[in-house]
């Protein structure tokens, strides 16, 4: 009898918990292989990370990390050590990771230092901007991949101008890869959870806003002036917006604005708590806009077929511009021009740009031919 293959999937943040459900229900689903969870600790927040593993039914890691917040380059050098520590101790023959934080390029670092091929979900993906984070990230993570798993034709197209294309090697390597366009596994998600809602109360509900980056929400003045722009939209076209506030955006509120929860509901914007993610899915589906600077968020109201405004003067997701979906906002000035004319358009008639919902297990099967 054949030994199972060993994988071992590093996740730290809500993201990366998300996309995750995707392939544990697939690996529930398939034979040989055997999962080792490392959470690296990068969302220690209750509302961004345990509460998403008990409602996504995620297993519990086998191994937590604690890295330091005393700074991003202590908490990423934590991570990678800690992620090294428990290749050492699994001997995994893989090592799968997702996306664009720091747990991903923790992971992938760790991967190429033990000299264990690395899998990269959501590859290729650019915004052109290495002022970001995440552009950095996700770069270098591709270029240490192994298996590199795109979610459209364009990140194939992305790293294939990189010199990054796929070969028929029986052993993938990052100087030898394979890239693999599967579709999205979110969108696996949001179709898996969105088909238990009737589609005769899509778009009736309120308006979704969420903003979490730190180029919209550190300065308080930027943030300020978006609320405003956005408050004052929904006062003139008569609608009010559901904001869950990322803890990031909570810090900058509550410093120089004591009373912002109250000042936000006389703007019509209605402030809750971070939502679990299939709440978040569901107001995402009764919203007749979405207004976000979340990837994730837009490629969900893609996948549910509701418009979107991405509080950004960029995104990775360039085809859902293309297509009309979604809408780059660069600035608040511009908001009420843009949000008038997504919110005449109506709803969004979903096509196969991120897959059939399967993409997690097609990552299964390539893994399996190796």
């Amino acid at each position: 009898m054949n030994s199972p293959k060993r994988v071992m999937i590093v996740i730290g943040a809500r993201p990366q918990f998300i996309k995750a459900a995707a392939l544990h229900r697939a690996l529930k689903n398939a034979s040989g292989w055997e999962a080792t969870w490392v959470h690296t600790g990068q969302h220690h927040d209750e509302a961004l990370s345990t509460q998403f593993f008990q409602e996504l039914e995620l297993p519990e890691p086998q191994i937590r990390l604690s890295p330091r917040s005393d700074s991003r380059e202590l908490r990423l050098g934590d991570m990678m050590h800690g992620i090294r520590e428990a290749i050492q101790e699994v001997r995994p023959d893989w090592i799968l990771v997702f996306g664009d934080t720091d747990s991903t390029l923790a992971g992938a670092w760790a991967a190429t230092a033990e000299e264990i091929p690395l899998i990269h979900v959501e590859a290729g993906l650019r915004s052109h901007r290495w002022s970001m984070p995440e552009e950095v990230n996700r770069v270098l993570t591709d270029r240490l991949s192994s298996l590199l798993v795109c979610p459209t034709d364009a990140a194939v197209a992305h790293l294939e101008r990189e010199g990054i294309s796929h070969t028929s090697s029986t052993a993938p390597h990052p100087t030898q890869p394979w890239v693999l366009r599967t579709g999205d596994v979110m969108h696996d998600n949001a179709l898996h959870y969105g088909a238990a809602w009737p589609e005769s109360g899509r778009g009736q509900g309120r308006m979704l806003l969420t903003m979490h980056r730190p180029s919209n929400v550190d300065d308080p003045a930027r943030l300020q002036a978006w609320l405003r722009a956005i408050g004052a939209w929904l006062e003139q076209v008569g609608r009010e917006a559901t904001f869950p506030v990322h803890p990031r955006t909570v810090r900058v509120l509550d410093a120089h604005q004591p009373a912002w929860r109250e000042a936000l509901r006389e703007q019509h914007i209605f402030c809750t708590s971070p939502m679990g993610y299939v709440a978040l899915l569901e107001a995402v589906c009764d919203a007749p806009l979405v207004l976000t600077d979340s990837g994730g968020v837009q490629k969900e109201a893609y996948s549910l077929g509701t418009r979107c405004l991405v509080l950004r003067d960029t995104t990775e997701w360039v085809e859902q511009v293309e297509r009309g979906q979604s809408v780059l906002v660069p600035e608040p000035g511009e908001l009420s021009r843009l949000a008038d004319t997504m919110l005449g358009l109506g709803r969004f008639d979903t096509d196969d740009l991120y897959g059939n919902g399967h993409a997690a297990e097609d990552i299964l099967r390539c893994m399996d031919e190796v």
